[in-house]
């Protein structure tokens, strides 16, 4: 028999699991139950554990009260109960508690993990994406008389992280050290300016005036993320 389950996203034991592994009656569990509950009632202040929940369960047809506790909860029940064997139980119980909540744990981490790694992917994808058009934007503007243009490298991505709040002194390792909801907003934000650059090259308009419309609309993305940041303007 499992000592505890999950139910409702809460790790519990119920008072049958308790009666049959600490060989008590389980009316008598359910008056330690009672007895807990108005000592609890007495009590004020933090730290009060939430009191078991009524389940109806079946045994041979027949319906009866049995009660979900937290390991808060059961820790208190558990010290009514005297012996070895008792001793043995609770060592067991919580045991049981401490496995469940640390494989929980690992499963959320991992949970997390693989959404971290698939937006990280897809920033990659982006920036690719970015760069290569970057790339076409620095010719575009050397045919236009720029002699500097390969500094757009530099002032698009800076841009992008002003927009966005990040420190420029983080990158090139600011990636691996943000979140899954800062990659995700990175992401959108490089694809904007992505889409940007190539719609303003192919309205053919002064590389100047592409640069600054890309700025403004990475800032009135970041606004629209209610992002507040303080808009410094580049010189290049």
């Amino acid at each position: 028999m499992q000592l505890v389950e999950v139910v409702k996203n809460e790790i519990v034991t119920d008072s049958i699991t308790v009666a049959r592994k600490f060989k008590l009656k389980h009316k008598d569990v359910v008056s330690n139950i009672q007895k807990l509950n108005g000592d609890i009632n007495k009590l004020r202040g933090d730290g009060i554990p939430p009191k078991p929940q009524e389940v109806v369960r079946e045994y041979r047809g027949v319906n009866f009260t049995a009660y979900l506790m937290t390991r808060e909860y059961f820790s208190l029940l558990s010290m009514r109960f005297k012996g070895e064997k008792a001793l043995e139980w609770q060592i067991k119980f919580n045991k049981a508690f401490y496995v469940m909540e640390e494989s929980l744990l690992k499963a959320d981490l991992n949970k997390q993990d693989r959404h971290w790694l698939a937006s990280r992917e897809n920033g990659k994808l982006a920036r690719k994406d970015e760069t290569d058009v970057i790339k076409e934007f620095v010719e575009y503007a050397k045919a236009q008389g720029s002699t500097k243009a390969g500094f757009y490298y530099k002032h698009i991505t800076t841009a992008t992280y002003k927009a966005l709040g990040l420190m420029e002194q983080k990158y090139p390792k600011l990636r691996d050290t943000m979140n899954f909801y800062e990659l995700s907003e990175l992401v959108l934000a490089e694809r904007l300016a992505t889409q940007s650059l190539k719609k303003y090259m192919e309205l053919g308009r002064d590389y100047h005036d592409i640069y600054e419309s890309v700025k403004a609309d990475l800032f009135n993305f970041a606004d629209s993320m209610r992002i507040s940041v303080e808009h410094n303007n580049d010189t290049h």
